[in-house]
């Protein structure tokens, strides 16, 4: 029994980093983020000269796509002002391949809440709460430890962590894009910073919060147990 309790101890640890970081990352796909960004007074304008209303719409129309049900959004019939097509073969090819990988981290988010709800639901039977309380506080304090190593690798170099980013997750080469290509106009390297930040912040803010919430409730599980089986024994 030793051995299963541990086993769903790790599946719901291992669930929370995974949860923590995609649903962040989804806030970033909803309409108010470009508007924000573009926003700042900082944000590089577009070389060529593209109006600012005409940036964003096709950038949320970009963001939008991902959201979308697959065969449902389409980018080839994304057109500038003057009626010219927004996106070459080559970006539409490669927004495909982020709407492939953006929708199977969100499945997979999706499964290890599911696979934690479930594990939990056994450790609670098993009039085990605490365990999960710690397993809970114990995931909070891995996704803390994973996004310092990773905040000091985007430190010292981001374009050398935005490169193996995307190498992990797409072919080589596939998401390299002229300066002229709509989507390095629409989404410069600050926009992919800054969303970085935001997430990086965001889930360890949530991550600290859970961590010390939970091993607090763990600790007080685990004191109101004792105190039942004194008053038993007695």
């Amino acid at each position: 029994m030793k051995i299963v309790r541990l086993l769903l101890h790790m599946l719901i640890a291992a669930a929370a980093p995974l949860i923590l970081v995609i649903g962040m990352a989804r806030l970033l796909t909803l309409p108010w983020y470009p508007a924000w960004e573009y926003a700042k007074a900082n944000f590089p304008a577009d070389p060529l000269g593209m109006a600012p209303a005409e940036r964003l719409r096709l950038a949320r129309a970009s963001i939008a796509f991902l959201n979308m049900p697959r065969g449902v959004g389409r980018l080839d019939d994304l057109q500038f002002a003057d009626g010219t097509v927004a996106f070459n073969v080559r970006e539409i090819s490669h927004m495909d391949d982020v709407k492939l990988v953006y929708d199977q981290l969100t499945a997979a988010a999706l499964i290890a809440f599911v696979v934690a709800v479930v594990a939990a639901w056994v450790l609670i039977r098993q009039g085990r709460l605490a365990l999960v309380w710690g397993a809970l506080s114990d995931g909070s304090l891995f996704t803390l430890c994973v996004l310092m190593l990773l905040g000091v690798w985007m430190a010292v170099g981001f374009d050398a962590f935005f490169t193996a980013f995307h190498g992990i997750f797409f072919a080589a080469d596939t998401w390299l894009f002229n300066y002229s290509d709509t989507l390095i106009r629409l989404f410069p390297l600050q926009f992919w910073a800054d969303a970085g930040l935001i997430i990086a912040v965001g889930v360890g803010a949530l991550a600290f919060v859970l961590a010390l919430l939970t091993r607090a409730l763990q600790k007080r599980n685990e004191r109101t147990q004792e105190a039942g089986i004194m008053n038993h024994e007695s």
